[in-house]
């Protein structure tokens, strides 16, 4: 008798854990991204709320996830090769999902986006890309650089310049020479920052006393 009532127990306590609980049902669809849901890998699966319920991909692109309580979940698809979007989903344990919507990627878990129709369709929004393709050699890029520019011009003209002095007149040699002395002597008669600066200094300092007098 009592070995009954232990069995009718664990019945009674099963069939309102199924009362208590709904079944999430959807599919991977297809589109330009995804042509065919054979490319996914066979570790494919979609979760809720991370690892709390989760199956496996079928080789047919559906998916069944049983025995879900009632309350709100994250569902996620989590495939290798393709980034799926997320969905919010409002469960009942009587009426199973009352509301799928978009959530997008940082959003918080709160913020709702476009509903989903049911049966759930997920389709990839793009290829997964975990590595940034390193760029070649660009010649056209080297010749944008500034720095390079400035290094090549100034070998340039270590080179063509004493060649250009050698054939200059030497009335014109002359007075180009003179020109580097005037504009040399222009920048050493020309006051330093420092200068400039403990000057103005000085002043504001001088205007500050003669005010304070």
């Amino acid at each position: 008798m009592v070995k009954a009532s232990s069995i009718f127990i664990l019945v009674a306590t099963w069939l309102v854990a199924l009362v208590e609980s709904a079944t999430v049902t959807g599919s991977i669809a297809i589109n330009g991204i995804l042509p065919n849901v054979q490319l996914l890998r066979p570790t494919t699966r979609v979760s809720l709320n991370g690892d709390a319920y989760s199956t496996l991909v079928k080789a047919n692109g559906q998916f069944e996830i049983t025995d879900v309580d009632t309350g709100s979940y994250m569902l996620e698809v989590h495939a290798i090769d393709y980034v799926f979007p997320r969905l919010r989903l409002d469960i009942d344990k009587e009426q199973g999902i009352t509301r799928a919507s978009y959530t997008g990627y940082g959003a918080s878990f709160e913020s709702r986006g476009y509903s989903v129709d049911q049966p759930l369709e997920l389709r990839a929004k793009a290829p997964a890309i975990y590595f940034v393709e390193r760029k070649g050699f660009n010649v056209l890029a080297m010749f944008k650089n500034p720095m390079f520019l400035m290094i090549g011009f100034s070998a340039l003209m270590m080179f063509v310049l004493p060649k250009l002095m050698a054939n200059m007149d030497p009335e014109a040699l002359k007075e180009m020479s003179q020109s580097q002395a005037d504009a040399q002597k222009m920048i050493s008669d020309m006051p330093s920052l420092s200068d400039m600066f403990s000057n103005a200094r000085n002043q504001q300092q001088q205007q500050q006393q003669q005010r304070r007098r």
